[in-house]
């Protein structure tokens, strides 16, 4: 039995050396190393919009189909000066064509299939979906880890924000109290 110990003490560091550790509001947003089912590269572009919605999600996670839906409500209110990026976990990219037929996602996204991991380990990934708003300038402002009710509004919240609009006075946005968010764990 202690001779298993040495080597179950190395599996658990090797495994904290994998594990992502996550990125920071205030810190620059790391370059994107995946490529659309097209093959074309996204890299940043952050300054291709005001604003740039990072959102890292799975075909399998129930949260996320919510989140893609609300995020498309948030893109009608806000316009064309919100771009979103949206990073599947790694499934297979027939799956991924075939969710997002079944799932709108907000109009003008680009969506990437991440099947290596490293977006996902150098963003900080850890649960699905993660949700990161991105300046103009690469900066992370807001990181949002799960989604459940009241989420939408908060969100719309920080990306007005972020776009320095000023939210409007009503229900949509002031939203009833937010319960917990729910998410799924990143593999």
């Amino acid at each position: 039995m202690l001779a298993l110990f040495p080597t179950a003490l190395w599996a658990a560091a090797a495994a904290l050396q994998s594990s992502p550790s996550p990125i920071a509001v205030g810190a620059a947003a790391p370059a994107l190393e995946a490529v659309t089912a097209e093959g074309k590269p996204v890299g940043g572009g952050w300054a291709s919009g005001d604003a740039t919605v990072v959102v890292f999600f799975a075909t399998w996670c129930k949260p996320c189909h919510r989140t893609l839906h609300e995020l498309g409500a948030i893109r009608q209110t806000t316009g064309p000066r919100l771009r979103f990026v949206l990073i599947d976990a790694g499934d297979d990219p027939g799956e991924v064509r075939k969710f997002i037929a079944a799932n709108p996602v907000p109009e003008g996204a680009v969506v990437i299939t991440d099947l290596s991991g490293n977006d996902r380990r150098s963003w900080g990934c850890q649960i699905y979906p993660t949700l990161f708003i991105v300046d103009r300038s690469g900066v992370v402002r807001f990181i949002n880890r799960g989604w459940g009710e009241g989420s939408a509004d908060k969100y719309l919240r920080r990306i007005r924000r972020v776009l320095g609009d000023a939210a409007p006075n009503s229900a949509a946005t002031g939203g009833a109290a937010a319960t917990r968010n729910r998410a799924a764990p990143a593999p």
